[in-house]
């Protein structure tokens, strides 16, 4: 008795002679003695196992943890930007969302 890996081999094999031989489903799949659903089904199991995987996207920035400090800041700061060094970077609250870009991209290059 063949296994389930030998019998999806068998019928992706048959879908592949299908494929090749430009028959319509109904007369393949009487000669063959199978259903043409049969052949509708593993053709489209044999478009999925001759398909490239997907790869996933990697994310371009990744997540920084968060960490709520003490009050320990200039009064004018909003906003505090710890860097791994320890050092800290604070913005008013009416930094523009460009300037943050900005300073983003700066300490990055530096890194």
């Amino acid at each position: 008795m063949e296994g389930p890996d030998g019998r999806r081999q068998q019928m992706l094999d048959l879908a592949r002679r299908w494929r090749e031989s430009g028959m319509k489903a109904r007369a393949f799949a009487q000669a063959e003695g199978v259903t043409p659903w049969v052949l509708y089904y593993w053709r489209q199991q044999l478009a999925r196992a001759d398909r490239p995987a997907r790869r996933r996207r990697s994310r371009r920035g990744a997540l920084a943890r968060v960490r709520v400090v003490s009050d320990d800041r200039p009064e004018a700061a909003d906003l505090e930007i710890q860097l791994v060094s320890g050092d800290r970077v604070w913005f008013g609250a009416a930094v523009s969302v460009e300037t943050l870009r900005r300073v983003v991209q700066v300490l990055r290059g530096a890194c």
